[in-house]
């Protein structure tokens, strides 16, 4: 029996460093019937060089963020589930044809994440961060509110999402992109499921490889947080981001790294959000 064609949407600015191994990853999947959508928002870094490499990979340039790099890479997919995967994942080899074996029971799939190789302080924060909300996945799995968020749909749920979403801030949103597809996703359906566990993820993440990088990400978060609240729109959502993380004393040492992170990244985001009123948004 013919496989079901699985559409991976990858959106990309500046991916160069990360993008190359995210492509490898797919193209080693034990699942082959995929298509490899970019959505590349005018990168100078020679991201699309590196694109090239690889065959059969369609690419849309877009003018715009996040969410609505995502919204075109849903209506150019033709496959039957669709893959929201980022241009620093790195796939298990068996992600893809795992996901699609639990899609006749659910209908989108959190994937639970760890940080690839961590060796720096930043990378360890990162990775005890999504260990604790995932291993504790009941007090992150709402939309408002959560932290954990789907990353497989199937199509006709994560269009009819995305049709729900106002289309004035397509072009706006860069932070809470995920939460916003599920929090319209969620009233269609919810039929989720966890794909992967802490021994064995299904997507190794590349975290940010400095902290100046990770200041002007979360920064540029701040910033698009501001234009989406400007705009009256999802507003349970935005005003439950950003807190704390619950202390585990189950998890004591996951928790305070985790807690760490989260007190380093409000200080850029709150200055973004701060001072972005009148701000251009920077890339994707």
């Amino acid at each position: 029996m013919k496989e079901k064609l699985v559409s991976i949407n990858i959106p990309t600015y500046n991916s160069k460093k990360t993008i190359r191994k995210t492509l490898e990853s797919l193209k080693n999947q034990t699942y082959k019937n995929i298509e490899i959508i970019v959505v590349d928002s005018n990168s100078t870094d020679g991201t699309l060089n590196i694109i090239k490499e690889f065959k059969e990979i369609k690419v849309y340039q877009y003018e715009g963020t996040l969410l609505g790099a995502r919204e075109l890479g849903a209506r150019k997919s033709k496959g039957k589930f669709i893959a929201l995967v980022d241009s620093d994942h790195i796939l298990e080899k068996r992600t893809i044809e795992r996901a699609v074996k639990l899609m006749n029971k659910f209908d989108m799939l959190f994937f639970y994440e760890r940080s690839y190789k961590p060796k720096k302080l930043l990378e360890f924060l990162y990775d005890a961060d999504r260990r604790l909300t995932q291993n504790y996945l009941s007090d992150y799995v709402e939309p408002v509110g959560g932290t954990v968020l789907p990353r497989f749909y199937k199509r006709e749920i994560l269009l009819k999402a995305f049709k729900s979403i106002p289309k004035k801030i397509l072009s706006l949103c860069v932070a809470h992109d995920h939460a916003i597809i599920y929090y319209e996703a969620r009233k269609l359906s919810k039929r989720v499921e966890m794909l992967g566990d802490e021994n064995n993820p299904a997507i190794w993440h590349q975290e940010p490889w400095s902290w100046r990088n990770l200041f002007k990400k979360t920064y540029r978060y701040g910033v698009t947080t501001r234009k989406l609240i400007e705009n009256k729109v999802y507003p349970q959502i935005l005003k439950s981001k950003n807190k704390g993380r619950k202390i585990k004393f189950g998890s004591l040492g996951l928790s305070i790294k985790s807690n760490i992170l989260r007190l380093v990244r409000e200080i850029p985001y709150f200055y973004g959000y701060l001072t972005g009123k009148n701000k251009q948004i920077p890339g994707l």
